[in-house]
């Protein structure tokens, strides 16, 4: 057994109770999350699995961390919105890109100026679903918190009560 191996072996006997609590990245480039999400880096984005069960991809890490966080919390709703927005914005960024390729290849300039007009209302569009994603990842950023803040509580003095 080389050292790497006996490493590996040292760290799961030893963080075999932690597993539920960690993520780390494995040597094939897959993140491992709380011991049951499985974000395996594809050429369409980030695939989660959830226990070997299908969830979907992710245009990001980062989006597909927040919904194995929200899973994990038992926020479905969040995770569900996750998984939407994520899906959205992936669909109208990819939109956006196409329309601008096609305007920029066009010889006509009233074409192009056709193209920037629609393209306007995506990029507001696309815009906002950035903001509602990033306000669902904050929320998940907190749940993911104050998981880690109600094992570690503070143990304070109580206040003083008066009888009067």
């Amino acid at each position: 057994m080389n050292t790497e191996q006996e490493f590996d072996r040292i760290f799961r006997q030893e963080f075999r109770g932690l597993m539920d609590q960690m993520i780390f990245q494995n040597e094939d480039g897959e993140y491992k999350a709380f011991g049951r999400y499985v974000i395996r880096p594809e050429s369409n984005g980030y695939h989660v699995f959830c226990s070997a069960t299908d969830v979907g991809v992710f245009t990001n890490t980062r989006n597909a961390l927040s919904w194995c966080i929200a899973d994990k919390h038992k926020s479905y709703a969040l995770a569900r919105d996750l998984h939407r927005l994520d899906q959205k914005l992936g669909h109208i960024t990819n939109d956006i890109a196409v329309r601008a390729a096609v305007g920029d290849r066009s010889t006509r300039p009233q074409f192009r100026e056709d193209i920037e007009i629609k393209l306007e209302g995506k990029i507001i569009l696309k815009k906002q679903l950035e903001l509602q994603l990033a306000n669902c990842v904050n929320q998940a950023k907190y749940y993911q918190q104050r998981g880690l803040d109600n094992e570690t509580a503070r143990t304070g003095r109580k206040p003083n009560k008066t009888s009067r």
